[in-house]
């Protein structure tokens, strides 16, 4: 066996052991930065080894064909959340509102909001929102190095709050809050507790805290809007006095609500 070999099935073995599944393709990856970024393969693989997620040591991770750039101040962009972009366009498309802006609060990477900015084009103006300056750091970059022009609108603040936006406009808002029950984030793997950003995941003790606060501030606002959102499909039930339009992820889980505000 040559040395290269030898040095994937040494990573697969780590990755195997800290619970990783795509093993193939992430041990040659992990091989192929260990060589381009001159870093000792067994520095990468004692940080995985303390849980760190893979994502966090390269800097970087895919979200619909795009990579972007992440850090500990932002949440790893998950494939269920792409989900969340095709529901946006398929209501724009067969919706008979004529929205004008698309919002996306608590953006963190800038995953949702750069994807549909890509993929939607000039049509609409682009509003995003966090609580944390660093995350929305990491969102611009993000944004001026995958869109051809920097086209939203970034802001530092809570929700919704001091996003000034036109009630005689309507507007499509999209968000991934965090949204896990405490007791359940604090039974989450290492690999997420200790490095994914706290305030990204925890919702409060029902997990619906911020989603509720959203909702009074839309109506606060006199905002005319839809409102599609991602849930633990645990919670589902504390929305559905609401009644919201629930929508099933790829795994046939109640994980996303569409609202009407008007």
């Amino acid at each position: 066996m040559n040395n290269d070999l030898k040095d994937i099935f040494h990573i697969q073995e780590v990755l195997k052991s800290n619970g990783y599944y795509d093993i193939s393709r992430i041990s040659n990856e992990i091989y192929d930065y260990s060589i381009k970024s001159s870093t000792p393969l067994e520095s990468i693989l004692k940080r995985i080894s303390c849980n760190e997620p893979w994502e966090y040591i390269k800097g970087e991770c895919e979200f619909r064909g795009e990579i972007f750039k992440v850090n500990t101040s932002t949440l790893i962009p998950r494939i269920e959340s792409e989900q969340i972009i095709d529901i946006l366009k398929d209501e724009l498309k067969n919706s008979s509102t004529p929205f004008n802006g698309i919002v996306d609060v608590g953006t963190g990477s800038g995953c949702l909001i750069v994807s549909a900015a890509k993929e939607l084009g000039d049509k609409y103006g682009y509003y995003a929102t966090d609580i944390s300056q660093k995350a929305l750091s990491i969102a611009k970059k993000n944004a001026q190095r995958i869109l051809p022009s920097n086209k939203i609108d970034f802001v530092n603040t809570n929700l919704l709050e001091d996003l000034q936006l036109d009630t005689k406009k309507t507007y499509f808002i999209i968000t991934n809050l965090p949204y896990i029950p405490t007791e359940q984030y604090l039974g989450l793997d290492r690999c997420v507790k200790d490095y994914e950003p706290q305030i990204a995941l925890d919702g409060g003790n029902l997990g619906t805290k911020y989603y509720f606060e959203l909702f009074e501030q839309i109506k606060g606002k006199g905002l005319c809007a839809t409102l599609l959102c991602e849930i633990e499909p645990s919670t589902v039930d504390q929305f559905k006095s609401l009644q919201p339009e629930i929508i099933k992820d790829i795994y046939s889980r109640q994980r996303f609500l569409l609202f009407s505000f008007s």
